[in-house]
């Protein structure tokens, strides 16, 4: 099951992807910390340090954490985000 629905994307979410190394996604509500973890590791080719996950009125949102090997910038690139 995919649990990721999309990246977000403010002006605060890329400065958390240049100074943190971290990447926001909505997610499904269903998906536990785990699951999330590991569709970000097999689908990007990261490691994950850690995630938070926050419920908001638009959904579920984790924000992911890269271990220092990992740009996301560049994640963040390969994606279209920027």
């Amino acid at each position: 099951m995919d649990y990721i629905i999309t990246p977000i994307i403010t002006e605060k979410t890329t400065l958390m992807m240049e100074k943190e190394n971290k990447l926001t996604f909505l997610v499904d509500r269903r998906g536990k910390k785990d699951q999330i973890k590991k569709e970000v590791e097999e689908r990007f080719n990261v490691k994950v340090k850690s995630i938070n996950i926050m419920i908001t009125k638009k959904g579920k949102k984790a924000i992911v954490k890269l271990t220092d090997d990992f740009s996301a910038e560049e994640i963040g690139g390969r994606i279209g985000i920027f």
